[in-house]
């Protein structure tokens, strides 16, 4: 049951991350030009050969681009996404059309695992963005010698509030990989045009360091000693965030719940560190909470309805 997860690149450039467990490989987004994405593959010694599998988030251009869809279908791999995002690449991706009728879109339901091997499974659950609808993901690793899952991974890359359903689905999780988007004053302060800002900052943008750090203080205090292992910041803004103070950030979160926790923040330019994930001794007491912490509360900017991923 030995998995390893990498976050391949990290950014308003383009997402990407890839799981591989039992010679299954697992793209979670696929947002990079073909070409990149096959020297990033290869930078974590990886392969085309090894993806068997891509699961979407959401539909911004920097989580899934139309060329990436025709090598999918020549290499015959399936990508599993709700039905509102094939609706979309239907409308405006060339190469949607061919790969539809290879039978290779999948579709999954809110709250519905995918069973993608008889050892990996994927729950998707619906968070708030404003490409709609986009989804977080809880990866568990299972084997058929204990219930409780072998590990569990929780990823959710773009979001503007938490809720109550995120929470309890990412409970004892060993990696949280989250979203730590901007620095509010830096956001504030920015040459960004009023409308953008008002975007990122909504409940339907993107998460601060601050809301992030909130969300994952609260998911360690519903999490067993120990869990998560590793806190992956994800989606550092490149203008209006720095990633020292999103590791400042994450770490002071963790440190009253899990203060030997890696926290690992992810570039856009450059493979992060792979992870390695194993049954740990404790992983029966996961969800073993140690401080009841509510969801953390924000004040709702109106958001707008601009769709650009760019930013």
């Amino acid at each position: 049951m030995t998995a390893r997860f990498t976050v391949l690149a990290s950014g308003s450039g383009g997402n990407a991350s890839l799981l591989e467990l039992d010679g299954f490989g697992l793209l979670i987004d696929c947002g990079l030009h073909p070409r990149l994405l096959t020297a990033r593959l290869q930078s974590i010694g990886a392969s085309w050969e090894r993806v068997s599998a891509v699961v979407l988030t959401h539909t911004h251009t920097d989580h899934w681009k139309d060329a990436v869809l025709a090598d999918l279908r020549s290499r015959r791999i399936p990508m599993y996404g709700h039905a509102k995002h094939f609706a979309h690449m239907e409308r405006v991706a060339s190469s949607f059309a061919t790969f539809n009728a290879a039978g290779l879109a999948r579709e999954y339901a809110d709250g519905r695992p995918i069973e993608l091997t008889k050892n990996l499974t994927c729950l998707p659950i619906r968070v708030s963005h404003d490409s709609v609808p986009t989804y977080a993901f809880r990866v568990d690793g299972l084997d058929e010698h204990q219930p409780a899952p072998a590990w569990s991974i929780g990823y959710a890359a773009d979001l503007g509030c938490s809720s109550p359903e995120l929470i309890s689905a990412f409970a004892g999780v060993d990696v949280l990989a989250l979203e730590y988007n901007h620095d509010e004053l830096m956001e504030r302060a920015s040459p960004r045009p009023k409308f953008l800002v008002d975007r990122v900052l909504g409940d339907m943008g993107h998460l601060s360091n601050k809301q992030a750090a909130e969300l994952t203080a609260t998911i360690a205090g519903r999490s067993g000693e120990g869990f998560p292992s590793h806190l992956v910041q994800l989606h550092l803004s490149k203008d209006c965030n720095k990633p020292e103070l999103a590791a400042v950030a994450g770490r002071e979160a963790l440190v009253a719940l899990n203060p030997t926790t890696e926290v690992i923040t992810a570039r856009q330019d450059v493979a992060a560190k792979t992870i390695t994930l194993v049954r740990r001794p404790n992983s029966a007491n996961r969800a073993a909470a140690r401080v009841n912490r509510p969801a953390p509360k924000r004040r709702t900017v109106q958001p707008s309805l601009f769709d650009d991923s760019e930013w």
